[in-house]
């Protein structure tokens, strides 16, 4: 999947003297979680950015924050910062701001050009600033490059306004709800971004954002991160949690994942009206701090049990399963006109012989799969349930049109070949018990070969020239 961002897009940015930094590139999610005057549901919301302006090679202490548009020059916003060391691939947690307390900042090396790029985050406090349905934007505080221990410059991605919500289970567009996954896929690593979108190609500003597990940072211990992200996502290997919009019409469509240096693409998964093939449902959630299991790699699987051969006014079963959610529904065509059964393990009686194609479809959320087999129906009149002595064998099976076929009583039997039209392709009358048939010549495809005694018994198998 391709994003195209519009050429000379530079957002302009709040400097010293010292340096005019610019960002010229960014993804910010619409929305990130906050609570006022206590906030113990806090879950951090990580962007992507790449700076120039800056020095070349030079390397800058910084540290990340959220403010108001339009909030005073000198103001480092509030939230606390979550470190990410593109050089040493770290990940740390900070509670304060500072560019001279070395666990309040981290730093980042500017290229030969004087950019960078990486991932940035934001864990939400009970800061004032982080109030519902306040706008917020993030802000990254920067020394002058040289070991200045104060902040310098302050860029502010006035261009990307975020929403606050809180987690709750009404129709609001201040609330929110919460949602977690586990990524199987072997191409997502730990510390890989997360960006959800509501559309199926991935295109504009994502819903919101999160990492996949494990970064580094211990939050189970941190009693002010939500409880559903302590106990089913933070040090869950290739988990990863955040929020979505209780108004969301068209629901959570893209999940995809980022490089959380480069920003490149590594894979995504789509659904194509939030509905998904798992059953969950993230059109319009009020499910709050209940998180939903997203399972973005469900597969839909099943097998059904489609008999070779029936008999007329003799009712056949027939069964399927699968691991569809609850509400999956299953539907049969038997292939002579008659109406689909919605039973998921009918018992169906055909009126006429013949040879009829049998479909069972499986339906989940989003998701199907169907299932096709060919049904030989002969004349139920004079059939019995014991077969001439006890039944035949034919090897091998597929062949290339010679078989061999073994009876295994001694009585005189009438072998009969039919073909998927109903027409008789080879007949023979024998009480041997080992007979050479020879459907050389014969069209590639599946026969029926039935075995019948005199007394009016049979036995029904199949054979595959290839």
């Amino acid at each position: 999947m391709k994003k195209l961002y519009a050429a000379g897009f530079v957002l302009a940015a709040f400097f010293s003297a010292q340096a005019q930094v610019t960002v010229t590139n960014a993804i910010v999610p619409q929305y990130m979680q906050g609570q006022t005057p206590t906030n113990n549901d806090r879950i951090p919301m990580y962007f992507w950015a790449e700076l120039s302006g800056l020095t070349p090679g030079a390397t800058y202490r910084y540290y990340t924050s959220m403010d108001s548009l339009n909030s005073s020059p000198t103001s480092n916003g509030a939230g606390n910062a979550y470190l990410v060391n593109a050089t040493s691939g770290t990940f740390r947690r900070a509670t304060g701001q500072s560019l001279s307390n070395v666990a309040q900042y981290d730093s980042l090396v500017a290229g030969n050009t004087g950019n960078y790029a990486g991932l940035f985050a934001v864990e939400p406090t009970g800061n004032g600033r982080f109030v519902p349905g306040m706008q917020l934007h993030p802000q990254i505080q920067l020394n002058n490059g040289s070991g200045g221990t104060s902040v310098a410059t302050r860029v502010k991605l006035a261009s990307y306004m975020v929403t606050i919500l809180a987690f709750g289970t009404t129709a609001s567009a201040n609330e929110c709800s919460a949602i977690y996954d586990s990524a199987s896929t072997f191409l997502v690593q730990p510390k890989m971004a997360v960006f959800l979108y509501d559309n199926n190609s991935g295109t504009g500003r994502p819903l919101s954002s999160a990492i996949v597990e494990m970064e580094g940072i211990n939050q189970n211990v941190l009693t002010s991160i939500e409880t559903f992200y302590r106990d089913l996502v933070d040090t869950f290997p290739q988990r990863w949690g955040t929020i979505m919009p209780n108004v969301n019409a068209n629901g959570v469509q893209t999940v995809e994942y980022r490089d959380y240096v480069t920003g490149a693409i590594v894979t995504s998964f789509n659904d194509n009206n939030g509905l998904w093939c798992s059953g969950a449902n993230t059109v319009n959630p009020a499910n709050g701090t209940t998180a939903l299991y997203l399972d973005e790699n469900f597969s839909l699987q099943g097998t059904a049990t489609i008999p070779d051969t029936a008999y007329t006014a003799m009712g056949t079963s027939f069964s399927v399963s699968s691991n569809g959610p609850p509400g999956t529904q299953y539907s049969w065509d038997f292939g002579d006109g008659s109406p689909v059964d919605t039973n998921q393990n009918p018992t169906y009686t055909y009126t006429i012989p013949g040879t009829y194609i049998v479909t069972v479809i499986i339906q989940a959320p989003s998701c199907g799969i169907s299932f096709s087999d060919t049904i030989v129906v002969l004349l139920g009149t004079g059939i019995s349930s014991a077969a001439p002595g006890s039944g035949f064998s034919i090897s091998p099976n597929p062949s290339d049109g010679f078989f061999n076929l073994h009876l295994d009583g001694n009585t005189m039997c009438t072998i009969s070949i039919v073909n998927l039209l109903g027409e008789t392709v080879y007949e023979t009358r024998s009480a041997e018990h080992n007979l050479r048939l020879d459907l050389g010549g014969k069209a590639k495809g599946l026969y029926m070969v039935r075995v019948s005694d005199d007394s009016g018994r049979s036995a029904i198998g199949r054979v595959v020239i290839k």
